[in-house]
């Protein structure tokens, strides 16, 4: 499995894989399993080391999988936009502006104290200090025992990281200011932030 990256949409930097991976975290899992994808959607975050880690509920028949150490590819959607052929100084084409990062990786199964360390992790990154306690620390020690029998944590070991900053690069530096200025009067999270990625290779190109 392979994106397809012309070079001029190559991410510009690991920092940006970095930032856009952290900024948007909830992940679609992708397995094959007899020919058949078998895809999971859910939270991945990177642990002090820079790891990428998760878990799915055991109920789930990825987690079978996983446990077997499959290799698997994580697709990261950061933001996209529509942008408009009209924005152009001449005719062009309607497209879309999106970056996006798949991991392939290989699964390591996580278990015992390090899976309680992995999910208050998870917890402090989305829900810090809940009930005036970081993580799941607040938990008697028997419940949480019970919340971890019913999922399965795990690690993924990348082996390739593929990214795609599709920003309009293709396009001259005024049309690119054009469109950055359109996006700019969009009431649109995605819009801001496409805009803002596309100042930032304007930036680097220069």
């Amino acid at each position: 499995m392979t994106l397809y990256v012309p070079d001029h949409f190559a991410a510009p930097d690991r920092d940006a894989i970095v930032q856009l991976i952290a900024q948007h975290p909830f992940a679609t899992l992708i397995s094959v399993a007899g020919g058949e994808p078998v895809i999971t959607h859910l939270p991945l975050v990177a642990d002090a080391t820079g790891t990428l880690v998760g878990h799915v509920a055991r109920a789930n028949p990825h987690a079978a999988l996983l446990a077997e150490g499959a290799t698997v590819t994580a697709v990261f959607h950061g933001p996209h936009v529509y942008v408009s052929p009209t924005w152009y100084e001449q005719a062009g084409v309607p497209t879309w502006n999106y970056a996006t990062v798949h991991v392939h990786a290989k699964v390591r199964v996580i278990d015992g104290e390090a899976a309680q360390a992995m999910l208050d992790h998870l917890v402090d990154t989305f829900d810090p200090d809940p009930l005036g306690e970081a993580g799941t620390r607040h938990m008697r020690r028997d419940e949480r025992a019970g919340m971890l029998a019913h999922i399965h944590c795990f690690a993924l070991e990348m082996q390739r990281v593929e990214a795609k900053f599709k920003l309009s690069q293709n396009k001259s530096p005024a049309d690119r200011l054009r469109v950055v200025s359109a996006l700019g009067q969009q009431d649109n999270p995605d819009a801001d932030a496409i805009a803002s990625l596309m100042m930032n290779t304007l930036m680097q190109s220069r």
